[in-house]
């Protein structure tokens, strides 16, 4: 029997229009994020939202976006791929390329994507935290 996850991933794997669309031009993005998919699916039930800037990942709510830095700067060296991440806090757990106060206690942190190991265990801790809601979990 398909779940939604299963058909998530098929779709992510099988290289839907939408996904094709959003990659076009840049295939080393699109094989880091199947890659990294492969890594976050196990976080619990995810949806994508593609969009022509971003490619949202929804669990409860959107915690997570990919985006390709190449179609908005020109003229220097850059990742191919970039993981952003909102959280309730600051976190200082992961060395990011940026982090960003966008509302009151609601932070955006972005992590450039240069190879799939850019994923470690501190990011993917802290994408756990995002996905339950992007708060903090109290030891």
């Amino acid at each position: 029997r398909e779940t939604k996850i299963d058909r998530c991933r098929s779709k992510v794997y099988a290289g839907t229009m939408e996904a094709d669309d959003f990659f076009g031009g840049y295939p080393q993005a699109k094989t880091l994020f199947t890659e990294i998919m492969k890594k976050i699916f196990p976080l619990g039930p995810i949806q994508l939202k593609t969009s022509k800037s971003q490619i949202s990942l929804i669990g409860q709510s959107a915690f997570a976006y990919f985006w390709i830095p190449g179609r908005y700067l020109k003229g220097r060296s850059m990742a191919p791929l970039v993981l952003s991440i909102l959280l309730s806090y600051h976190d200082k757990t992961v060395l990011w390329k940026e982090v960003t106060k966008i509302k009151e206690h609601w932070y955006m942190h972005h992590l450039e994507i240069w190879e799939e190991t850019s994923l470690t265990n501190s990011v993917m801790s802290v994408l756990a935290t995002a996905y339950i809601g992007g708060k903090p979990i109290e030891k």
